[in-house]
């Protein structure tokens, strides 16, 4: 039985994928499966699990990360990304040993120090300089040879209409009429038609505070949770950073940062001198359709997947649509319509709701 450590409290489990988990590990390590002690660290909004596991200290004291990572994840994808990044001189945790068949990962031990935890106690420009000075070396990784999907118009409808399934109709109880259907179907085509027009590139897709982990007193950190990778809209992952869901800045913030990041971008020629009111404008449509496909992805995490932890972020979620509806009501009437219906019908019912948590 593998041994599971929890704090000062110790569990033994007796599940097959642990035991088979164990063994091999244990071959890789070159010891007995007695040996091998491992530590449940954390899950995340999929299947995956992960565990630090070690052989006992006289054989080996170095620690590890055994990642369980179920087949309906993409684990092929995971190999293929943790490679081009590495390659390409972003740091991601080294690949040691992987099993496909049986979702198994032996990877390098990063730490316990993501950004959100580091933000507690060190300057925050530095590390977000760092991390967007990470985030320019991956837009510009060459792509040749690396096959990604594509977050094209089908894709981010898809991801768009997870909102009215499971947060507006399972989680408020509201059925959309007519009209409601084509309010929001008018601003789902308006977001999907600003971010194909935006330039394309490798997206990580969730750029955020818990994805990323900073290592000693280096201020450039080290990226996890790529797997979802894909080829996307230019500004997705400033998104995922500067308006996290799990740490909120001021614009006035925000707009520094982004500048810093767009700066560096037109100093490499991604980006025309010029495009400086374009890239705001992509940056909040695109954090407009990240925001409302989250209510509806939490909203799922909550009901399928019993993980309700996820909503009480709800209402940081409500406050960046409501403030990139409000900024472009006037240039965009199907948003400014959109927010007209949700403030009237959604958002009563939800800071009704036990789950709604407010500053």
């Amino acid at each position: 039985m593998l041994r599971i450590y929890t704090g000062t409290k110790e569990k033994t489990l007796v599940f097959g994928e642990f035991e088979q988990a164990r063994l091999w590990v244990a071959r890789i390590l070159n010891c007995g499966a007695g040996a091998v002690t491992a530590e449940l660290i954390a899950g995340d909004a999929s299947p995956r699990k992960f565990y630090r596991v070690t052989a006992s200290p006289a054989l080996d004291a170095q620690t590890r990360i055994l990642m369980v990572s179920p087949a309906t994840e993409n684990n092929e994808r995971f190999v293929l990304v943790q490679d081009t990044l590495e390659r390409g001189g972003v740091r991601v945790p080294r690949l040691l040993r992987a099993d496909l068949g049986l979702g198994f990962f032996l990877l390098e031990d990063l730490g316990d120090v993501t950004l959100w935890t580091a933000l507690q106690h060190r300057h925050s420009d530095a590390l977000y300089r760092g991390a967007l000075d990470t985030l320019v070396t991956l837009r510009g990784l060459p792509l040749t040879g690396v096959e990604l999907p594509i977050y094209d118009a089908t894709e981010l409808q898809r991801e768009l209409d997870i909102c009215p399934e499971w947060f507006f109709s399972k989680v408020l109880g509201i059925t959309l009429d007519e009209t409601a259907f084509n309010t929001f179907r008018a601003f789902s085509e308006c977001l999907v038609a600003a971010s194909i027009s935006q330039p394309q590139g490798l997206v990580h897709r969730d750029f955020h505070s818990r994805n990323l982990m900073v290592l000693g007193s280096n201020v450039s950190p080290a990226v996890i949770d790529f797997q979802d990778a894909i080829i996307g809209p230019l500004t997705y992952d400033a998104v995922s950073l500067l308006k996290d869901v799990y740490i909120v800045w001021p614009r006035e913030r925000q707009l520094e940062w982004l500048t810093f990041y767009w700066e560096a971008l037109v100093s490499l020629d991604h980006l025309p001198e010029d495009s400086w009111a374009e890239f705001v404008r992509c940056y909040d449509l695109i954090g407009l359709q990240r925001h409302t496909k989250i209510l509806g992805v939490f909203a799922r995490l909550w009901l399928r997947d019993h993980k309700p932890s996820y909503m009480a972020d709800i209402s940081v979620v409500v406050g960046y649509i409501e403030e990139a509806c409000d900024l472009y009501a006037e240039e965009f009437p199907e948003v400014g319509e959109f927010w007209k219906w949700f403030e009237a019908h959604a958002l009563p019912k939800a800071t009704r709701a036990t789950w709604y948590k407010t500053a």
